[in-house]
């Protein structure tokens, strides 16, 4: 299942924001900062550049993070995760 997580963002603005990329995945909103605080996300990249790609393994432990786009490898641990 794919989610996007909108941390501290207005709620109106990132539904202008999915409809213009046409996003039919569900974008949860963090208002709190909380899910950024459980997974400190903060600190994963010395850049905080977004969009940050983050997929959590079937045990809810991180099992690949990346602030660059790389299809096969987000393919590869998807798959492994599913093989388990």
């Amino acid at each position: 299942m794919v989610w996007g997580v909108a941390t501290e963002e207005d709620e109106a603005l990132l539904r202008e924001y999915a409809g213009a990329f046409g996003l039919t995945y569900p974008i949860l909103v963090d208002a709190d900062g909380s899910v950024v605080e459980t997974y400190f996300q903060h600190f994963a990249f010395a850049s905080a550049a977004y969009p940050q790609d983050w997929i959590v393994g079937t045990d809810g432990d991180i099992v690949y993070v990346n602030n660059g786009f790389e299809l096969d490898a987000m393919v590869a641990v998807i798959e492994s995760e599913l093989a388990e």
